[in-house]
């Protein structure tokens, strides 16, 4: 696979009033008629109903449809929590008594802030909506207030009580709205709505959030660190690339890196900020704690592989100069054979020149030492004023070159820094200035390439690296 970073770069340019029964079941439910098992919203209520947290009616339905009251939505969420519902202080609501039907949960909810009722009353009976739903989720499961975030709800008012609450949800997929377009605060909560809500909530406990705003950043993406992805510990929604907030969610216990780039809209700037992800299971489930970190203190090395350099021989020294002409202490780089392999670790990054030795042969070449979302990487450059192509690099005898233009809305100011000729059956590019070119070649049986060439100038001397393919996709 091509690491270099060039390379990277021009790819990625080209970048419910009824009745509820919520008594604990004899034998928690496994299935309800009139659900949908295979939908999120069937996995939820069969997650809920299994944990003995909600269950169906007597004729073995969940009425899914069925609208919900604040004392059942009480029960539910004080379960979900974990609250203690036997040992709790009277909160002194006029119309909930000790002995109350659910008495435990809801003075467990309001001992813990999450409920306060209204003029004194908590209205057991009536019917809990969308909006006050919203405002329990958020303080039950503790989520950070996402007062910043966007959202796209035409109903749900600027300024308004349960905006914070409907904004945190919104920026933590807990929800989608009733429509693309509106959220229904003042509608009754379903049945089916609050297993569903409460689930995603509770998921939340073990994954962990990133928000632009943190960071002063309009849209943020995300991308593992490290040599090796630590794709199978942790996972994001790929969905999330390019958004106000990125949710990391644990797989397996173990620790990775992850590299969090935000963008600003209006100086179109990249910041990028670097974290070390660890995923352990606590009490049976897995949690993810994010490390925000410095990038130098967490770099690993990769070897460059010189058997896939332009080297002409296999080295048995090397001998390396800073671009200034001063000497690099062996102690900040090493050569190394092993399994019939050769590969080259340079420890600081910069740019140098490098003179490759065997007992009969000698080549100078350029190098481009960089560090990249955890890794510290080798370009490696043949040192040339301009380079040359024949039927032997690109498979065919080339008749014709076209330079493709990079110009885009990022780089107004690129301009073709190669000149490229055929002379004869040899395709020659020469450099104008340092920058990337990519040349669209054909032959005269109508045969296609692409060549992608750079040139850079290191310690005064012009260095090329370059790349062929026919896959136009590539760049």
């Amino acid at each position: 696979m091509n690491t270099h970073r060039f390379y990277q770069m021009a790819i990625a340019a080209t970048l419910a009033t009824s009745a509820i029964v919520i008594t604990t079941p004899a034998q928690a439910a496994t299935s309800f008629p009139d659900i949908n098992a295979s939908t999120e919203e069937g996995k939820a209520i069969l997650n809920l109903a299994q944990r003995g947290i909600i269950s169906g009616y007597p004729d073995g339905t969940f009425k899914p449809a069925n609208s919900i009251t604040r004392t059942q939505a009480a029960k539910i969420l004080a379960g979900i929590l974990h609250l203690d519902t036997n040992n709790v202080t009277n909160p002194q609501f006029k119309d909930i008594q000790p002995g109350d039907e659910n008495y435990g949960a809801i003075a467990a909810l309001a001992n813990a802030g999450i409920i306060s009722g209204s003029n004194g009353y908590f209205y057991p009976t009536k019917n809990i909506t969308r909006g006050q739903m919203s405002k329990m989720i958020v303080k039950g499961f503790k989520l950070p207030i996402a007062d910043t975030t966007d959202i796209p709800f035409t109903d749900v008012e600027a300024g308004s009580e349960y905006e914070p609450y409907i904004q945190t949800l919104f920026a933590n997929h807990i929800t989608k709205g009733t429509t693309p377009t509106t959220f229904g605060p003042q509608n009754n909560v379903k049945r089916s709505q609050l297993a569903t809500f409460v689930v995603r909530a509770e998921n939340t406990l073990n994954n962990a959030t990133i928000y632009a705003s943190t960071y002063n950043q309009d849209y943020i993406f995300a991308s593992y660190g490290g040599i090796e992805p630590a794709e199978d510990i942790f996972a994001w929604d790929e969905e999330q690339d390019m958004s106000e907030s990125i949710t990391i969610k644990p797989l397996k216990e173990g620790t990775g890196k992850l590299v969090i780039t935000g963008f600003t809209e209006d100086n179109e700037e990249f910041t990028d900020v670097f974290f070390l992800v660890h995923v352990k299971n606590v009490n049976g489930k897995l949690q993810t704690t994010l490390q925000e970190v410095q990038e130098t203190d967490h770099i690993e090395n990769l070897p460059l592989d010189l058997a896939e350099s332009d080297l002409k021989f296999v080295p048995t020294e090397v001998t390396i100069q800073t671009a200034d002409g001063q000497a690099l202490s062996p102690e900040l780089y090493a050569l190394d054979t092993k399994n019939n392999a050769t590969t080259l670790s340079i420890f600081k990054n910069g740019q140098y020149l490098l003179t490759f030795t065997n007992d009969t042969q000698q080549q100078t070449m350029a190098a481009d030492v960089y560090t990249y979302d955890f890794v510290r990487s080798i370009d490696l450059y043949e040192l040339s004023n301009d380079l040359t192509f024949t039927s032997e690099d690109l498979s065919f005898e080339p008749v014709n070159v076209v330079l493709e233009d990079l110009n885009n809305d990022y780089d107004s100011a690129y301009k073709i820094p190669v000149k490229a000729t055929i002379e004869g059956s040899t395709l020659k590019v020469t450099p104008l200035a340092e920058g990337t070119a990519i040349l669209h070649i054909t032959g005269k049986n109508g045969e296609t390439t692409y060549l992608f060439i750079e040139f850079l100038k290191i310690a005064g001397k012009w260095a090329a690296y370059h790349d062929v393919t026919t896959d136009e996709d590539e760049f």
